[in-house]
């Protein structure tokens, strides 16, 4: 498919559409959605590592914030609570053991 372009955007309204008509490598893919984010004025809600996967769900007495290893190799991420697994308080930061979740309960 030379000559054609393999990442296309289209705006419309308020909104943008991208295509991706490639597979590119991980780090490739990483700068795009990247850019996109940036361009989009998306901010993560809370930064962690590469390969930790972060998702928080929010109750009426506090917050769960789960991370998850993709990557295989553990991490330290940013929390403050209670690791929930394993009972220990977190001040600051949490340990995600390779391959492995960390579940906190962060007080409001």
């Amino acid at each position: 498919m030379a000559g054609h372009p393999a990442v296309t955007r289209h705006h419309h309204g308020d909104g943008t559409a991208w295509y991706l008509a490639t597979h590119p490598d991980q780090d490739t893919l990483a700068a795009l959605l990247h850019h996109m984010r940036r361009e989009a004025g998306v901010t993560p809600e809370h930064e962690a590592p590469a390969g930790i996967e972060v998702v928080r769900r929010r109750g009426t007495e506090a917050d769960y914030l789960f991370l998850i290893d993709h990557a295989g190799k553990g991490a330290e991420a940013p929390a403050d609570g209670v690791e929930l697994l394993t009972g220990t308080p977190t001040t600051g930061t949490v340990t995600v053991p390779p391959g492995g979740v960390a579940v906190v309960r962060e007080p409001r």
